[in-house]
């Protein structure tokens, strides 16, 4: 009987276990959804513990503080819900003058629903110090009384008898560290069945009600780097508050013009044209030749170069033999200006960068990509970006590109040095697959959460990246980290339907 019992406890607990595993799986596997589903939950830590503590019985005779303690493991099933299984041992007794004493020995093996209620509190907080939260929960018990003084004959020992329970109380636990915390803890156990009032070893009037509270000593288990401490001492808009925080930083755009001359005063960098005039890309006043008068003033827009002008803009040529002077009245040709352009241009290289790393003319259309949280999935908003790239590498076929992955710093370093690899390569192969674009043209170099776009702890949509630049003769392919795990995911997340 006594071996059918303990088996009885210990499938109890194993299932209670194998069923948080089961959900906290179920949750993993819809954390991106084929409809375009978002979850934030990341990997995180399971809890084990031990509490010891008063165990009490309130019975038909009155009692006596005993000793009780459990043994319990933990695992979130989100931000709010956790299951924890636990297997107990307690020592109660009591005693009157009416109907005598007996010491009652208990085990009971149960799953209980965990619910903390304060782990929705907006604030910015990224860790709770504390955990409030309720039981409730079912199990199966086997108890034994003996009795050590009689008084009454209706008073009897009881062999050990195993029988069905319910469950419900609360507790606070205090965060110490990452992996560690203490709590206290009650919780009221109500047995069920023939025997529920039989505690005490006396049958009589109302079943019996026992009562255990402790001190929990909880640690958390796991690997720090790639994981974080179980769900409820998370702050579920983490993620959510970093990205508001990043996005209230920004500077709100200003559409105003206030010269009309088609360029944002954001950008103007001469807010004060006169209307009518021509102006570059930046709002300044062209001057096609460079000769310090604005074409709008200058009367030979095109004045050869070397010569000093006039107010007007008009080149002084220098006296020649005889007193002759060159013809500088008429204006250069269409085909002369078209001429001098490739002159100029014809100095720029566009395969390659100088031997000093220097920037390039190809440099100013190559864009860059950015990823989801945990990601190396190419975005459908960025396919784009990547047929321009392509589009140039085809039109310079000499021309190399270093593709250098970045990510945020929500990782640990070597975390975040594996998922930057995994970016950069996602970007070779999609160019190389889709594009055509041969494998030893793209050179592949990552800088984990080094050199951030936007100087913030946590996730930033803007850090999470990979960036393209033509190559000099000193770029060199870096290797794949080596003896590390896989990082990230290589899943869709957003809208498809949208784009993003």
């Amino acid at each position: 009987m006594a071996r059918t019992t303990m088996c009885a406890i210990a499938a109890c607990l194993l299932f209670s276990l194998s069923f948080a595993v089961q959900a906290q799986n179920d949750g993993s596997s819809n954390a991106i959804g084929t409809t375009g589903g978002y979850s934030a939950t990341p990997p995180h830590m399971w809890e084990v513990g031990v509490g010891p503590g008063v165990f009490t019985s309130f019975t038909d005779i009155n009692f006596e503080p005993g000793f009780g303690v459990g043994l319990h493991i933990r695992r979130a099933l989100d931000y709010v819900f956790s299951l924890r299984g636990e297997g107990f041992y307690g020592l109660t007794k009591g005693s009157d003058s009416d109907d005598g004493a007996y010491e009652t020995t208990y085990l009971s093996a149960s799953g209980q629903l965990l619910i903390s209620v304060n782990n929705l509190i907006w604030n910015e907080a990224r860790t709770r110090k504390i955990n409030l939260y309720g039981i409730v929960g079912a199990g199966i018990n086997r108890f034994e009384v003996d009795i050590t003084a009689q008084f009454n004959p209706n008073v009897q020992s009881q062999p050990a008898r195993t029988q069905t329970q319910l469950e419900g109380g609360g507790g606070i636990a205090f965060r110490v560290s990452e992996k560690f915390n203490v709590g206290i803890e009650t919780k009221v156990l109500i047995p069920l069945g023939a025997y529920a009032d039989f505690i005490d070893g006396l049958d009589r009037d109302d079943n019996d009600i026992l009562n255990f509270t402790s001190v929990r000593l909880n640690f958390n288990i796991g690997n720090r780097e790639r994981q974080t401490e179980p769900l409820y001492w998370v702050n579920p808009l983490d993620i959510v508050l970093n990205d508001i925080s990043e996005l209230k930083r920004r500077p709100a755009m200003d559409l105003a013009d206030s010269d009309g001359d088609g360029v944002l005063d954001i950008v103007d960098r001469e807010p004060d044209t006169p209307e009518g005039v021509p102006v570059n890309t930046l709002g300044v006043t062209l001057d096609s030749d460079n000769d310090g008068v604005p074409d709008y003033q200058d009367q030979e827009p095109f004045s050869p170069p070397g010569y000093a002008v006039d107010a007007s803009g008009v080149a002084q040529a220098p006296t020649g033999a005889g007193g002759s002077a060159p013809n500088m009245s008429r204006f250069p040709t269409r085909d002369e200006v078209k001429s001098m352009i490739d002159d100029a241009l014809r100095g720029y290289n566009l395969s390659e960068g100088t031997s000093s790393g220097g920037s390039t003319l190809a440099d100013w259309f190559l864009p860059m990509i950015h990823f989801d949280v945990d990601s190396y999935k190419i975005k459908y908003s960025d396919y784009g970006n990547l047929a321009n790239i392509a589009r140039v590498m085809k039109s310079n076929p000499e021309m190399k590109v270093v593709v250098t992955g970045f990510a945020d710093n929500t990782g640990s370093d070597t975390y975040n040095r594996v998922l930057s690899y995994n970016r950069a390569k996602a970007a070779i192969d999609f160019l190389v697959e889709k594009h055509g674009i041969p494998r030893s043209r793209l050179i592949l170099n990552y800088a984990g959460e080094e050199d951030p776009l936007v100087p913030v702890s946590g996730s930033s949509f803007m850090n999470r990246r990979v960036e393209f630049r033509v190559a000099t003769r000193d770029d060199r392919e870096m290797n794949k980290p080596e003896d590390l795990p896989n990082a990230g995911k290589n899943k869709f997340r957003g809208n498809r339907e949208a784009g993003y």
